[in-house]
Order: structure tokens, then sequence, then C-alpha cells
């Protein structure tokens, strides 16, 4: 392409466009514009975009958000650096007049008097010029950022760009924290008849066990665990670390010159060791020279802060005791670059040394050139090392490009001292062991990587255990960190011997178009990527492909295990790390209709299409509960507490309810998925309110009690009471399955009188299932504790004429919908403790082989079906609800209760759903589909999933980007009151309760 017709003249200049966009462990992507900013085709100059659910079904990336940097004037220059945090919440932003800025994201700016919205300005080393009020902030969703720390070099529009002030390298500590990070799944063989150990999966005739290991934190790191930093090269050679203090999100500087002279530095990196050094390596085009420095940070009294806050979190140390941080720098090593001109002949005469030059008539020759520097950090294993890599790009005589890649590591050098300053340090006094031994770091040749194809850059990825070469050709490749081999597998066995990634059974990366140069990023599940060519003219929106099924492409048992396997893996990992795992649930989409494609077109198994593709994904939910050892049999009445809090669980059921969404017509899966996390979510907020309730009644006597006492409680019970009513109608909606299955049973089972059967009922796998209906006697009893709760303080209170009017209102809210329910709530508590006993002595009495429990309980719970034992136990228990309950419920009453916009069961499902799957991934083209809200009923209204209300026009409102949820942006309250109340509704947000993540957004 010419490059006087591009829009963005920065971006001709760049090799390594990997430094214009970063992919968040949250699912955020941020990215520079392709045509630029105020100089290119947009009138922006970064974007952020996600991937979304739009229908339950099909995928799209949203349309890219504009989050524009400016200058005075409101200029928008040209950005050259994005880059989250570790902990994906901080934005790095640089753009070419070397500019620096950091955006928190998840946050909104309360306090708008402050200068500069809150954005601390910075001095030329060391604390920063705060603003003059510090700022406040309210946790929000990610999709929204403020701006809070600039170090601004130059924001005159129309001065030159300033080569030496550019940032050419860039890196974030990590985080003091320990690290989960799951260990490979090992293949063992298994004997015919034995049952495979609770964190083992079986297909058969083999195994793959699963496990996880603990880190200590590694690399280089904030000493206080809870703030970041991170560190920056200018071209000039002004290295800087920007680093947060004791308290606040607020950004200090510092910075040290890496040489006396001039510099100009136009390649570079910067990695990190186990043993706490920065290691920077980088090319100086004025002196020909690649030089590596060692840089050791200082941390001050931020060191003795972070121990104290391990027992006192708001500790603040003394302004007289502040030793402010400060940088140690050190030169490791020079090197030249290699020749520009290499032999390309010289491999063939080592090879027959019999050959001389003059047998030579054709020379061979390679003109090449030093492409880039990368420094590769070391992990969190104990034995890695940090490697430095020097790839040059040879262009032959045939016009054909490889690229090789040295790789060297930091080793220790011994300068040996001469016999003669031996001699003369003795008599000094110095011993000879003394005197003879200097030792000194420096770098030191491993081994050579030699490639085809030009390179676009090296990267990184899944916690720094695997390194990513991506070529201009649009290939990339894997490189294994343990062992520097190239992940291929061309060879390997079937099923793999261990399973560490995705490549392992089966998938490749695709290879991109490579007509233009892109700007593209890899997920951090290293399962897709996202891409868009640089010069685009059009709209800046990305495009994403998933990796693909390149062998073992088969639908035989073994293959489709191995598969899941994999899967559960890869889920496994996204969980032990908190990362987004919606590119991988794209994935397994992709594959389910791969896969059933390539069913459809085989005759032989065309009528158990629907079965296998159902097996399939049992297997992949099942195999991801064992990946991280959660076993849904595991629990009892004494520890559902921790199930509330219980993150797996969450995760688990999230993917659940998408993949039953996504290919079960009945939905019976994403149905029970989607119950458990209201029941889970509805408890929590039940316990918290009365634990709340309780600490304030606690503190003072009634006859004490004010109207801000009143407003506050009143409050409380007010942002429950969606939930309570959405309890009440789940139970309704219980008893109405209940019903029609007492009736079925008395009547002709060959004239059926209702579509409803035990196979494809909720109650039953709700009830039967241990973990639901723990969730659900849990729910009750709450319910029940609060009722009586607010019955004593409704009497105390107006014993001592305290009762105002706020608390008056809201618990005769709440006792008129727990009292008009159509059901007697006790009455149903009591039929669940009969069940829970009749099922607990059943099992135990019946169920003595280890694991057959847990078998059934997965699948009850994850596909909604009733097998084993549990076939004789689900007649009883509609005979006992016939026998005991049908008796003393108005049945009428129950049956014709409307509860549709609960959105479950069969009625429901059957009207929402079709016999055709909707593409997976659409990509679009400047405009996105709308998303289908999970809560809508057919007059329009929209139905907040969190708290169960009626959500009113023109509220501001968040969505999940998964389970299509809406929810208010903020707690609808009702009284007038000075302090914001804590309400249980603040734990959700920025989270969804599916544990995907809120997008403020209009509906």
């Amino acid at each position: 392409m010419d490059k006087q017709s591009l829009t963005n003249k920065h971006l001709a200049s760049l090799t390594n466009t990997s430094k214009l966009i970063s992919w968040s462990k949250n699912g955020f992507i941020a990215y520079s514009s392709p045509g630029g900013g105020n100089g290119g085709s947009t009138s922006d100059n970064l974007f952020l975009t996600y991937l979304e659910n739009i229908n339950g079904q099909t995928w799209q990336l949203a349309t890219p958000q504009p989050i524009n940097i400016k200058l005075e004037n409101n200029f928008l220059p040209e950005i050259s650096l994005v880059s989250w945090s570790s902990l994906s919440t901080d934005l790095a932003i640089a753009d070419v007049y070397g500019n620096f800025y950091i955006l928190l994201a998840g946050v909104g700016l309360l306090d708008n008097s402050t200068i500069d919205n809150g954005a601390a300005g910075t001095t030329t080393n060391g604390r920063h010029s705060p603003s003059t009020i510090s700022p406040s902030y309210e946790l929000t969703s990610y999709n929204h950022m403020e701006m809070i720390y600039r170090d601004i070099i130059n924001q005159d529009s129309k001065s030159s760009v300033n080569p030496g002030a550019s940032i050419v390298a860039f890196k974030w500590l990590n985080i003091e924290k320990p690290q989960l990070i799951n260990k490979p799944a090992v293949l063992a063989t298994t004997e015919t008849n034995s049952t495979p150990s609770l964190n083992s999966s079986s297909n058969g005739s083999f195994a793959y066990t699963y496990g996880v290991s603990s880190f200590q934190s590694h690399g280089v790191t904030h000493p206080i665990s809870t703030k970041q930093a991170c560190v920056a090269l200018r071209q000039n050679g002004q290295f800087m670390v920007y680093f947060q203090g004791e308290h606040k999100v607020e950004y200090h500087k510092l910075c040290v010159s890496l040489s006396e002279g001039i510099s100009i530095i136009t390649m570079a990196s910067i990695g990190f060791t186990n043993d706490k050094q920065i290691i920077i390596t980088c090319y100086d085009s004025i002196t020909d020279t690649i030089s590596t420095y060692s840089v050791t940070i200082d941390w001050g009294f931020l060191n003795e802060s972070a121990k104290r806050q391990k027992v006192d979190p708001h500790y603040h140390t003394p302004k007289e005791e502040q030793k402010l941080p400060k940088l140690i720098l050190n030169k490791i090593h020079d090197m030249k670059p290699m020749s520009k001109y290499i032999d390309t002949e010289e491999e063939e005469v080592k090879q027959d040394e019999d050959r001389m030059d003059i047998d030579n008539d054709n020379v061979k020759y390679s003109i090449g050139e030093l492409s880039s520097i990368d420094v590769i950090s070391a992990n969190a294993e104990k034995e890695s090392k940090l490697s430095v890599l020097l790839s040059y790009s040879y262009t032959d005589h045939a016009n054909q490009v490889t690229s090789s890649i040295y790789r060297y590591n930091l080793t220790d050098k011994l300068d040996l001292v001469t016999d003669a300053f031996i001699d003369l340090g003795i008599r000094k006094g110095i011993s000879p062991s003394q005197a003879t031994k200097k030792s000194t770091t420096t770098l030191g040749l491993m081994d050579k990587i030699t490639r085809s194809g030009k390179i676009r850059n090296i990267t990184t990825t899944l916690a720094d255990f695997y390194m990513l070469i991506m070529y201009m050709d649009g290939r990339i490749d894997v490189i294994d960190l343990t062992t520097w081999k190239l992940v291929t597998h061309s060879t390997d066995q079937f099923p793999p011997s261990t399973i560490s990634t995705i490549f392992d059974v089966g998938f490749s990366f695709p290879k991109l178009p490579a007509n233009n140069p892109l700007i593209l990023a890899v997920s951090p599940n290293m399962t897709s990527i996202v891409y868009t060519p640089i010069y685009s003219e059009t709209c800046p929106n990305l495009n994403l492909v998933t990796v693909e099924k390149t062998r073992h492409t088969g639908y035989s048992s073994r293959d489709l295990f191995t598969t899941s396997v994999g899967f559960a893996f890869r889920h496994a990992y996204a969980c032990y790390t908190n990362t987004c795992s919606d590119d991988l649930l794209i994935l397994v989409q992709f594959e389910i209709v791969r896969l059933r494609n390539k069913l459809l077109e085989t005759k032989k198994v065309n009528s158990n299409v629907e079965v296998i593709l159902d097996k399939f994904i049992e297997s992949i939910i099942t195999e991801s509960h064992k990946a991280i050892n959660f076993q849904l049999d595991g629990f009892s009445k004494e520890t559902v507490d921790k199930l509330l809090s219980n993150p797996p669980l969450q995760k688990l059921l999230s993917l659940q309810l998408v993949l039953g969404e996504f290919v079960n017509k009945k939905c019976i899966s994403s149905d029970i998925a989607w119950i458990i996390l209201n029941l889970r979510s509805t408890s929590f907020g039940i316990m918290f309110t009365i634990s709340s309730i309780y600490r304030q009644i606690s503190k003072k006597k009634p006859s004490e009690d004010t109207l801000q006492d009143s407003i506050a409680r009143a409050e409380c019970i007010v942002s429950l009471i969606g939930n309570v009513k959405w309890l009440i109608d789940l139970i309704v909606y219980l008893n109405q399955e209940l019903i029609q299955l007492s009736l079925a049973k008395r009547h002709d089972e060959k004239d059926p009188i209702s579509r409803l059967t035990i196979d494809n009922s909720i109650v039953l796998s709700v009830i039967l299932g241990k973990v639901p209906r723990l969730f659900l006697m849990y729910a009750i009893s709450a319910i029940g504790k609060t009722h009586e709760v607010l019955k004593k303080v409704h009497k105390d209170l107006n014993e001592a004429n305290k009762l105002f009017t706020p608390m008056k209102e809201c618990l005769n809210r709440f006792f008129t919908i727990c009292d008009h329910a159509p059901i007697t709530m006790t009455i149903f508590e009591n039929f669940l403790r009969e069940c829970d006993a009749l099922i607990t002595k059943e099992l135990s009495t019946n169920v003595t082989s280890p694991g057959v429990g847990l078998r059934l309980e997965q699948k009850l719970v994850c596909r909604g079906e009733i097998t084993g034992e549990m076939v004789q136990i689900a007649p009883y228990i509609i005979e006992r609800y016939t026998g005991n309950i049908n008796r003393e419920l108005r049945a009428l009453d129950i049956y014709f209760f409307n509860v549709d916009w609960l959105k479950i069961g069969i009625v429901h499902n059957s009207l929402s759903k079709s016999d055709v799957l909707s593409p997976v991934l659409v990509n679009n083209d400047g405009s996105s589909n709308k998303t289908i809200p999970r809560l809508e009923m057919n007059d329009g209204i929209i139905i907040d999933a969190l708290r169960k209300i009626n959500i009113s026009p023109g509220s501001k409102v968040r969505k999940c980007s998964r389970c299509r949820a809406i929810s208010l942006v903020s707690d609808p309250l009702v009284f007038e009151i000075s302090t914001t109340p804590g309400l249980w509704t603040m734990v959700f947000q920025r989270t969804c309760l599916c544990g995907s993540v809120w997008i403020n957004c209009d509906v």
C-alpha cells in the first residue's frame, strides 16, 4: 500500500501493531482507532468492545464504544500504546507525542469539582502533583472509565511529534498475590470395572485426572497486593515507573536515564526475573548497539506499609517516616547486531566438509536485519528463567524470508584475576578466594529458533507459560516455554498423554488474511483472535475468529470425550484465574454446530444426532465440574452457607445456562441453572438484609429510633420485596407442575391430559437434586425468619410509638405479599423436609458404590434427567404430594395463578425455541443486533433480573453480556435519605447474578 495514502502516519512506521490493542481478563477489548485520531479517517482515537450474547444462541462483538483521549482544544492525538493492567481494571494509554495516561475502569466520578476530572498531573521525577481536591468514585460497570493519571509531555497539537519522547516499551508489573493455575489433565488407564476418582474423568478404558497448583507471587510486583504499577521506556532512553501509593487509586512517577549520552532507541522490550529484577533490552541506532540493563525498585516506605496493612488495612505511614521509592540501575551487557549479510552455503559446507569455496559456482546469500527484541519474563515456576529474544529477518536470493530467533538467558560470569594482582591482594591482607573471583551477570546464548516467514510480533499468554509468534502472512505459532518447543502434535498419540491447551485435542489457530497489516490480539484463554486492518477507511469494527478443529474431527466417543476434557480444562483455567470465558463458550458452540452438521451427513447416525449432541454437552459440563473438583453431592444442610458464596458453582451454572439454551429445545438444563442462580442471589439478599436489620436494632432501644433509622431499614426491606415475590411465584409454579403430575398419574397414560411429564418437568429435578433442594429449603426458611424478625420489629416500634411512616409502609407491603400468596409456605417447607429425609434415606440404602451418587446428581442438575435410583423415588414424591399436601392447598388458586414472568417451564420453552440453530457468531458491519432481554414481557415491560421489579421507561440500565439480564444501574430508593444505605445489591455492582459482567447501556 502506498504510504502517501495512509490516514494514520504513525501506523506506517509501527511494526508491532499488537501494542495498539489489549484484551482484558474481564473480556473488554480496548484498541486504537484503525484510522487514527483527528488526522485519521474517524472522529475517535480509542474504542472499547466486548462479546455479548444477543438471543441466547448468537454472539457478537458489541458496537465499538468511543473512549476518546483528548488534549487541549479537544484535539485527539494518534494512539501508540494500549495495555490493560494485570488486574484488568487500569488501562494504560500513550500517544505519538509521548503523553501517557491511565484510565480506571468500573468507576464513576462523584465529585465533579476536581481539576481535570480527578486526573493528577506529574512532576519530572518523584511524587505527583495532586489535584486540589481528592476525587471520589463509585463502583459501576467496567465499560465506564475515568482518567486518573496523566503524564503530559506535549499537548500542543500544532507542534511536530518529538520522536525521543515516544514510548517504545511498556509492561505492567505482576500482582503480589498467590496464583492458582490448573495442572495439565493427565491420561490414566482404568480397569473396566473400576470407578474413577471424583477428580478424574473416564471414558471406558482411559481417564483423565485433574489437579491445581498454587504459586506464590512472582516477577516484580507492587509490595501492596491491592495496588498496581507499570514501567515504560522512551526512545530517548528515559525509563519510568508509574505506581500507586499506599491508598487511593492515584499514580506517582519515578524515572532514570539508561545512559548519559544521546540515545535513539528504536527497539526495546521489558521483562521480569523471579529475583525482583526488571530487565530492559534495547537497540540504540546511534551506537548500533544492543544493550541490556537491570533495574531494581527500592519501594521505600511501601514495603513496611504492605506488612502493616496485612494486620490493619487502613494503616497510613506517618509523613515523617515516608522514605520515597527509588530506582537502582545497572548495565548488564552490550553487543552488536548480527551481520546483515549471511552466506547461506555455510550450513551446506558444515554438512559436506569436502566441499571447497572454489567449487561454489553460484554464490547464495541472505540480507538480514534486526526485526524485534522481546524479553520473555520468568513465569511462576521456581526454575523458570527470563529469556531475551533477538529476532532477525533474512531475505535470500530467491526473495524468501526466514526469521532467526536467538535466545539468551541471564548467566553469572566469573572475572578471573591475574597472579600478579593475587600477590598484591595477599600483601594487602585479601585472601586468594576473595581476590580471584568476581561474579557478574551477563547474557549467554542458549539456542536458536529458525522459522519461515517474517515475524509480526512475539507475545506471551496463559500466565507466561506459552509464547505466540505471529507472522506477517497470518500464521501463528505456539511455543511451550517450559520446553521451548513448538506445540504441533502432528504425530502425537491420541488421546494425548496430557492436556494443557486446546491444541492438544485437535484445534489450531486459523490463518488470518494478510492483504493488509493487522491490529490483532489473542484472547486471554488462547481460544480466539480479534483483528482489523490498520488502514481501515470504513467502520472501526473488529472481526473475531476462534481456533479451528483440524485434527481428530470424528464423532467417536473417544474423540468427543477427549474434546470435552480439553474444553473443561480451559474452563477450569478461566475459573482459577478469574478470566472471562465468553470466547471459549463461542468455541464450544462452534464445535457443537460442526459436530451436528457432520452427524447429519452420516445416514447411519442421523436418528441419534440429538442424543449424541446432548451427551457431548453433558460431558463438557460434568467434566468442567470435575476439572475444578466441584462435587454436587458434597454439600449438606449444615454447609449450604458455603454455596451462597461459592464462585465455582456460579461459573458452572453460567456455563450450563448458555449451553442449555443453545441446543436443548426443552431447555430443562438452562431452566435449572437459572433457578439455582436466582435462589442463590435471593437467599444471599435475604440473609444480608436480615443481618443488617439485626445489627441496627441491636444498637438502640426501640424508644431511641429516629426517622433516618426508619428510612434506612425501610430501604433494606424494599430492596427485598421483588425477590420475595419471585420466590413465592417460583414455589407456586413448582406446585403447578406437581398438581399436573399428580393428576396425570391417576389418568390413562395412553391418553395424556398434559404435555408435562416426569421426563420434562422441572420440579422433580429441583426436589430430587441435592443442591437446588438445599437452596430452596434455605430460601424458604430465610423468608420465615425474616417474617418473624419484622413482626417483632413492628411490635416493638409500635409499642414505643416509633413506627414512622417509611417503616410502616414497607412492613405492610412485605406482610401483604407473604400473607396473600396462594400457597402456605410452611406447608410446602414441611413437604420439602419430608422429601429430603426420604431421598437421603433411599440413597444411603440403595447407593453404596462410590461415584454413583455424584453421577445421579449430575444427571438431575446438569440435564434435568431422572435416572437410576431416582426413577423409583420420583413417583413417591408425587404420591406424597398427592396424599398429604394437595388436600391442604387451594389447588384451583394455585393452578390458575399467573407466573408467566418467571420465563421457565415447558410452556415458555415451547413458545420461544426453534428447531433451527441460530448462527453462533455474527461479525457486524457497523450496525449491531439488539440484545433480546431475558425477562421481557409481551407488553414490552422489562423486569430487573436482579431486583425482580419492573423497570420504568427511561431508567439508566445495564445488561449482562452473557445471560442477557437487564438491571437498573442504581437502587431505586423510595424515601429521601442523607446517606446511601448499604443494600445487598452492592455485591452485584459490577457482575451479574450469573457471574458475568454488567454493561451500562440503553434499552
